[in-house]
């Protein structure tokens, strides 16, 4: 196990380091010059000067060859200082603390809401395959998938807030707020979720130890519930730790709609302000939580099967 640790985290390496290159190069190939807008924006009649421009491009380093460039931004980084914010003059780092809270709490209602709606789904439309249920709730799982998320959301704002008047529109400030979001998001994790359930439960229960168990006398829920469901949900470990992912693209979009202050809605702002430094620290940040997910996927996996580091030790 050690050693199939240890490889992991090798692997990890180069993926870490391609990303914090990459989240450095935004500020040289985005069009535009960022010291122009960062001295634009501090000079009083929004005319920045000669020396200004000056002014503000020693301060972002870019007066210096790339390659010290990254080395001290990388150095900066490692202390937690992703520079300051153009558009508010804070620094990177503190704004995005206060605003990961929010992103964390909506994206882990939405998977929790996937996981515990898909799952149950899945396994019963894999129990009674071809009949009208499994019929209706694989065509529901289409639209869950194909369904855009802006579109979604505004019609659960037209029914659920304007209509019925049940639940806010907008905002955090209350828990009824996190609803309509919840809802929103988990909405496409959920379909994915439950038709993959859904598949490998049918692939497990033609395997030979199920006929096994069936032919000792256990109960069909027995044998459905303990022995084929554990090893049918190995295969979604992967794909539960890319939901995460899509999460949090997803709360880009969710979080502009429903005014949630959280990463996404921090995210679109910078961009529309044309904001460098918030946007390479938040590139930085997105990217290791894939990178930092997609590694306890696979550690979990071979924790849970053990055939993964049989397998990863033997080659």
């Amino acid at each position: 196990m050690r050693g199939y640790v240890a490889r992991r985290l090798v692997l990890a390496i180069p993926t870490l380091v391609g990303l914090v290159v990459l989240a450095f190069s935004l500020i040289v190939l985005t069009p535009g010059d960022p010291a122009v807008e960062l001295a634009r924006r501090r000079a009083p009649s929004g005319e920045a000067t000669d020396v200004d421009i000056a002014r503000a491009r020693a301060e972002l380093r870019l007066d210096r060859p790339y390659v010290v460039q990254l080395t001290s931004w990388i150095a900066d980084a490692a202390r937690g200082d992703l520079g300051r914010s153009f558009s508010t003059g804070r620094p990177v780092a503190g704004e995005l603390a206060e605003r990961i809270p929010a992103t964390a709490q909506l994206a882990g209602a939405a998977l929790a809401l996937s996981v515990l709606l898909a799952v149950p789904l899945g396994a019963l439309a894999a129990v009674r395959r071809n009949s009208l249920l499994d019929q209706g709730l694989r065509i529901g799982a289409l639209l869950g998938a194909s369904l855009p998320g802006f579109f979604l959301a505004y019609v659960l704002i037209v029914i659920f807030a304007t209509t019925l008047q049940l639940l806010p529109v907008a905002g955090r400030q209350s828990p009824a707020s996190i609803i309509l979001p919840t809802l929103t998001l988990a909405a496409g994790p959920t379909a994915v979720l439950s038709r993959l359930v859904r598949a490998s439960l049918l692939e497990v229960l033609g395997e030979d130890f199920i006929r096994t168990a069936r032919s000792h006398g256990l109960r069909e829920r027995s044998v459905v519930l303990w022995h084929a469901l554990p090893n049918a949900l190995l295969s979604t470990i992967t794909l539960i730790g890319s939901l995460i992912g899509h999460l949090l693209a997803g709360a880009v979009i969710v979080e502009t709609i429903f005014a949630w202050p959280g990463v996404g809605k921090l995210a679109v702002d910078a961009i529309s302000q044309r904001d460098y430094t918030m946007i390479q620290g938040l590139v930085l940040f997105v990217g290791a939580i894939f990178v930092v997910v997609n590694l306890f996927v696979d550690l979990s996996y071979g924790a849970i099967d053990p055939r993964i580091r049989v397998g990863a030790g033997r080659s």
